[in-house]
């Protein structure tokens, strides 16, 4: 995430009562391990969650319905 300037070391505060919407940064579950990214609509109207590095060593993670 360091595209959105959250660095090594910093600390996130998370607001649980809130429901994401379109471009928000998340904190989520993925493969029981916490992941921060960005929430977003792929092409194809499916949500995923969108790293913010300019390196290309992450690739977006798809929510699909079957996903718990």
């Amino acid at each position: 995430m360091i595209d959105v300037g959250l660095m090594l070391g910093d600390k996130v505060i998370v607001d649980r009562s809130k429901s994401p919407v379109i471009g928000d940064i998340v904190l989520a579950v993925v493969d029981r391990e916490f992941t921060i990214k960005i929430y977003d609509l792929g092409v194809n109207k499916m949500p995923r969650l969108v790293p913010a590095n300019s390196t290309g060593t992450y690739r977006p993670i798809y929510i699909r319905p079957e996903t718990p």
